[in-house]
């Protein structure tokens, strides 16, 4: 408000005056914004400095297991067995004959016309047990009204096996209800593992009306009330001509690092071919290539420099944030030194393998190179990038050596916090400067209040003497 009346008094345009006193003393702010701008900028550069040296790391990780460069495919008539191999997997060719598989043992009440019909006697309770070969029995406890077929198989269903330890376990058997024709129900009951020792022997109840339904005993199965369904049987097969037997269909380590998981008889002897698979290995290098490439692109654009034009008082705005900076030299220096270092093996240095650095600093691939390194020899590649397992190898000196920049209170997270500090100063003495402007302003703005008035003053008492003369003069007359 006081400055929209400056001057009236004095006539002079003393807004004017203070708007460009107020100008001149805010060039003291330039120097601290222009150094804001460029310690932000360089908190956002290294911000994309650490982001692009993360995915690197990430890459680099991969090459450090071994079992990478061992990986195994396994080719077979999957008609008959799947086969699940790792690293751990010889190769070459097996003869695998399955001569019988895995199965459960089924047993079956007789057809009923009702389901849902009461098949005990008046007690208010019974018990039905339910004994396997291995030993394992299951005891199920049924009310008066759970007598019917779909209650027992509801209650054979939901029961818990209790473990020698006190622990619970689900049942080990599945029953279900078959509709085996028009009004025509039976309960099969049927254990939930495969296998020999898991076939049902007994099945009795110390209610012997129910008895004479459920009842069953594999030693007299000719008398018995249930009938066998499906016989429990092993898995049979030959691995390389050697006879094996399992209880399950799935068997794991035939050999080290081969499961197979049987699933027909076959008519004739089928091959297993176990072959080395490079295509990972080399799919894992090529996306390390990729990403050192993107960390040197990331680099090139912070550290950019175009020179200024003639007679321009600033640099081109196109240059990097991190232009000749000694952390981000240093971070690029030292990776670059790991790949020139010579490794111990048979490849030493990556050239070998065909990976070559080009003028602009970024890594290619010579992939027929490449894939004959990995075919003949897979190992001395492994040992190139892994080198002892701990230490040595590049992938390992180069996850430890980023590692460094990028961790938690790394270099690179010094180096930011050294920069906020910067910035927390730099924004205090933006506050202390531009508050002595405001003062001055404001003495200005006072001064120039007293000036018009003592113009203003000034004017007045000029006016009145003007009159006075006037009137003296007129009087002579």
């Amino acid at each position: 408000m006081a400055m929209s009346v400056l001057g009236i008094g004095s006539g002079i345009d003393l807004n004017e005056v203070l708007n460009q006193l107020e100008a001149v003393e805010k060039t003291r702010l330039t120097p601290i914004t222009s150094q804001q701008k460029t310690v932000n900028a360089k908190i956002s550069g290294f911000g994309k400095l650490k982001s692009s040296l993360t995915a690197f790391n990430t890459a680099t990780q991969k090459l450090q297991k071994k079992e990478l460069f061992h990986s195994r495919n396994a080719v077979t008539n999957d008609n008959y067995f799947a086969v699940k191999v790792n690293s751990k997997a010889a190769l070459g060719n097996y003869a695998v004959t399955v001569d019988q598989l895995a199965t459960s043992h089924s047993v079956a009440t007789t057809a009923m016309n009702d389901k849902t019909a009461l098949l005990g006697n008046d007690n208010e309770s019974r018990t039905i047990i339910i004994e396997q070969a291995n030993g394992d029995k299951l005891e199920v406890v049924l009310g008066k009204d759970e007598t019917s077929l779909q209650t027992i198989a509801d209650a054979i269903n939901n029961a818990q096996v209790t473990n020698a330890d006190g622990t619970a376990s689900a049942s080990t058997m599945n029953a279900s209800i078959v509709r085996s024709g028009t009004n025509n129900y039976q309960l099969v009951i049927t254990s939930k593992e495969t296998g020999e020792q898991q076939a049902i022997t007994a099945i009795s109840s110390d209610d012997e009306q129910l008895n004479s339904v459920i009842g069953f005993n594999n030693k007299q199965s000719g008398t018995s009330a249930m009938s066998e369904v499906c016989q429990a049987q092993d898995a049979k097969f030959t691995f390389n001509g050697i006879a094996i037997t399992s209880a399950t269909n799935t068997v794991k380590d035939v050999i080290a690092g081969v499961d197979i998981t049987l699933k027909a008889t076959t008519p004739t002897s089928q091959n297993l071919a176990i072959t080395a698979d490079n295509d990972k290995a080399e799919e894992a290098i090529k996306q390390w290539v990729e990403a050192f490439n993107q960390l040197q692109s990331t680099i090139a654009t912070l550290t950019q420099f175009t020179a200024k034009e003639t007679n321009a008082d600033e640099l081109n705005n196109s240059n990097g944030p991190l232009i000749g900076d000694a952390t981000l030299r240093n971070i690029d220096q030292s990776i670059r030194s790991i790949f020139a270092k010579g490794q111990s093996g048979e490849f030493t240095v990556l050239a070998q393998i065909g990976i070559n650095m080009d003028n602009n600093g970024t890594l290619t691939i010579n992939e027929n190179q490449l894939q004959k390194a990995l075919s003949e020899n897979s190992d001395a590649v492994a040992q190139l990038f892994i080198g002892d397992g701990e230490t040595t190898g590049i992938a390992n000196e180069v996850v430890a050596k980023v590692s460094s920049f990028i961790d938690s209170e790394g270099m690179i997270d010094s180096v930011t916090n050294g920069l906020n500090s910067t910035l927390k100063s730099l924004d205090k003495r933006y506050e202390q400067v531009n508050s002595s402007i405001e003062q001055t302003i404001e003495r200005y703005r006072v001064q120039f209040t007293k000036l018009d008035v003592l113009i203003n003053s000034l004017d007045s008492m000029s006016n009145y003497l003007t009159t006075q003369f006037d009137m003296m003069t007129n009087l002579k007359k």
